[in-house]
């Protein structure tokens, strides 16, 4: 309807509303009627304005959830990585510890296999072993680069 500036008072009130404030709030906020803030809100300036706020809010949102996120994301990693390092300190003792039954011994041996890639290495080479049995043959220019790929990359291949 008008181009016109908007006062201080209409300024407040856009971002107000932009912020998710109801209109009989708004109206308290900068002291005039919710009849005047309905009014204010048919005026191209104020649209102008409230669009703006909007997109203000939608942009801020959207950077504290990218920052939550990240910062989730870390605190995970740190608690994964913590958990890892004592599961690993756990499966240490039991492997050491003369006291412990065999059983309980493999089975911490295997974990550590597992986790260290050498089940997923030993996948790897049965279905060689069974491709070649069928007449292919599997050349493996790069055995480092295939342990690289199974994450076990602490046991290099000469």
């Amino acid at each position: 309807m008008s181009s016109v500036a908007l006062t201080p008072e209409q300024v407040v009130a856009a971002n107000a509303l932009a912020n998710g404030l109801p209109v009989n709030e708004v109206a308290k906020l900068v002291g005039v009627s919710k009849r005047t803030v309905l009014r204010w809100k048919k005026t191209e300036a104020f649209q102008a304005e409230l669009r703006q706020g909007r997109n203000s809010v939608a942009m801020t949102s959207v950077e504290v959830i990218r920052e939550s996120r990240e910062s989730n994301l870390r605190n995970s990693e740190n608690r994964l990585s913590s958990l890892i390092n004592k599961s690993f300190d756990v499966l240490e003792e039991v492997i050491s510890n003369p006291e412990e039954s065999t059983r309980s011994r493999l089975k911490a041996i295997e974990t550590v296999g597992i986790w260290a890639g050498l089940k997923y290495m030993n996948e790897i080479n049965t279905a060689i072993e069974l491709i070649e049995r069928r007449g292919f043959k599997v050349i493996v220019d790069d055995l480092n680069h295939l342990a690289d790929e199974a994450n076990w990359e602490s046991h290099k291949l000469p």
